[in-house]
């Protein structure tokens, strides 16, 4: 099998983070200050390797993307099924603390939100996508920016026991980087190692 290093960064804060409104595929902008908190991390990329970004379609995604590489300068491209959960009926409308008050039910049995994605057809499809992002793109490492459930669920899936506590027990906070070591062929992705990297120092 072949093996791949992706870096798995959530984007900066956006405009809805800022506000406490649940977003999933609503396509809230950056704030200013995630803007500008991802200009200030961007240089610190470099010392990573990186030799390819890879980016979520929504908005906050493709931006933290494009902002991180005006100092890296690699090529790009954009994968849809990294996009973020969709949370169905409450997006938009439904403030965090009413998310919390369900995600037991969604973390320990899987059920979705009203019209929204389950967890498992959130880990079915982004890491089909990550697996595509392996075998399509042959420089790496690969920078993945993409979204905080997508990534919690697939680190949750890939290397704890899939339980709630599993789930919550990974904090992906905005800019928030993972390492992550793969291998794989046309048929499979296996996940080998995950370490949070810290780019503040």
């Amino acid at each position: 099998m072949k093996k791949k290093t992706l870096y798995l960064v959530r984007h900066g804060q956006s405009v809805y983070n800022k506000l406490n409104i649940l977003q999933g595929r609503i396509d809230s902008p950056l704030s200013d200050e995630g803007e500008n908190e991802a200009k200030v991390i961007a240089p610190k990329f470099k010392k990573l390797g990186i030799k390819h970004v890879a980016y979520s379609p929504l908005l906050r995604a493709k931006q933290t993307a494009m902002i991180i590489n005006e100092q890296l300068n690699l090529p790009t491209s954009q994968w849809v099924d990294i996009q973020e959960m969709s949370f169905g009926d409450w997006q938009h409308e439904l403030k965090y603390e009413y998310w919390d008050d369900f995600s037991h039910d969604f973390y320990e049995k899987g059920t979705p939100p009203p019209g929204g994605e389950s967890r498992d057809q959130v880990y079915r499809r982004s890491e089909k996508e990550v697996h595509n992002i392996c075998k399509n793109v042959s420089e790496a490492p690969i920078l993945v920016a993409c979204h905080g459930m997508v990534i919690r669920i697939l680190l949750g899936e890939w290397f704890t026991n899939a339980s709630e506590k599993g789930f919550r027990s990974i904090k992906v906070p905005n800019l928030g980087v993972f390492k992550v070591e793969v291998e794989y062929d046309e048929t499979r992705i296996n996940p080998i190692s995950c370490k949070r990297v810290k780019l503040s120092s």
